[in-house]
């Protein structure tokens, strides 16, 4: 039997993963909101980082009220994907969830003018045609990519 030290050590030796979340936010024409962050080249769906003791459906909820002030419950998303991100300095999980609700046009997009630089609604179509323009879990949406778990590799 482990003894609660024996965890913790084992535990502390492992390679922390941090977690992020993000949400497809589609109006009822199957568009997606994307942002443009202004310290990123490419095109995403709205998220941001898990903090500490944030579920990623909390972080994601969080994040779309942060960047585009967009409100949606926990209980308005549906688990889509997580993508595996690997990189030269970390690993992280990209938790991606869908919002029940479509964007209503009567919503007011509220950019976070410290981090966003745009914002647009895209159709599966447009992401397929200029993928290198977005990220990965939007090039995911729009080729309809039914995994659950997908990976990426991120150059540094």
């Amino acid at each position: 039997m482990y003894e609660r030290s024996d965890v913790q050590q084992y535990l502390a030796s492992r390679v922390a993963r941090p977690s992020s979340a993000g949400v497809i936010l589609e109006n009822i024409q199957g568009e997606a909101l994307v942002l443009k962050a202004n310290y990123k080249s490419y095109w995403s769906f709205p998220g941001g980082w898990a903090e500490d003791e944030q579920t990623p459906p909390e972080a994601a909820v969080r994040e779309l009220i942060e960047e585009c002030g967009i409100v949606r419950a926990v209980e308005d998303l549906d688990f889509i994907r997580v993508i595996n991100r690997k990189s030269d300095i970390m690993q992280t999980y990209q938790f991606i969830f869908r919002a029940r609700t479509p964007y209503n046009e009567s919503e007011v997009l509220k950019l976070q003018p410290e981090e966003i630089d745009a914002s647009k609604f895209v159709s599966k179509k447009s992401v397929r045609d200029t993928p290198s323009a977005y990220g990965w879990a939007v090039v995911l949406w729009a080729q309809d990519d039914p995994r659950g778990y997908a990976e990426q590799r991120l150059e540094s």
